[in-house]
């Protein structure tokens, strides 16, 4: 929702716990095996976008979450609907939940999840540190990763991070490019502030970006 207006201030407290509910760790780990283990289709964040606006609104940020994946099994065809509202219709009348103990699977999300994936270095690139782009002007018309508020606006490259894939193509099936960080002055994006001028940070694809 970058960009949008009407939502008050993002307040954070620098204390909030991660989970306020135990189903929450388990729509989590849940998404993330899905993930590991390749039992859905497609990206959770992309498939969050396509959520009706008012369901999204109204959702909370794991009970997106639980959206998204839930429609990842679906178009892999690992579970159907049906069995969803069979198992809720069973639980709901005081069945207890089956319980699966797959070490194997256990051992492999957990290695999954220590093991890192860097960037590569691009051996060609159109931009270097110190270089003055602008974030392009566009309206795609499915996933992106370049947030409204920034197009248009100018910047100063201060990292380049690697090469990834694409995430507009796909999505996430795109070819690899270039990640670079770009560096933009808050009244650049946002206007004069009471609160003076701060530095935005962020990571964008090569695609985003032209000369300045």
């Amino acid at each position: 929702m970058g960009g949008m207006h009407g939502f008050g201030p993002a307040v954070f407290s620098g204390s909030e716990q991660v989970f306020h509910e135990r189903w929450e760790r388990r729509v989590f780990a849940i998404s993330t095996l899905v993930g590991i283990e390749g039992l859905g289709k497609g990206s959770g964040r992309a498939i969050r976008e396509e959520m009706a606006p008012e369901e999204y609104l109204r959702a909370s940020y794991y009970e997106r979450w639980l959206w998204s994946t839930e429609q990842r099994l679906f178009r892999k065809r690992t579970i159907t609907e049906e069995e969803i509202v069979a198992w809720a219709e069973r639980l709901a009348a005081g069945e207890e939940p089956p319980r699966a103990l797959d070490e194997a699977q256990a051992a492999r999300a957990l290695a999954a999840l220590g093991e890192r994936d860097p960037l590569r270095e691009p051996r060609e690139k159109r931009f270097s540190v110190g270089d003055r782009v602008r974030v392009r002007r566009m309206r795609p018309a499915g996933h992106t990763r370049c947030p409204r508020y920034v197009r248009g606006a100018a910047g100063l490259v201060e990292h380049v991070r690697g090469l990834d894939v694409l995430p507009d193509i796909g999505p996430y099936e795109g070819p690899d490019e270039p990640v670079y960080s770009v560096a933009f002055r808050s009244d650049d994006l946002f206007g004069a502030s009471p609160e003076g001028v701060w530095t935005v940070r962020l990571d964008l694809y090569e695609t985003y970006l032209e000369p300045a």
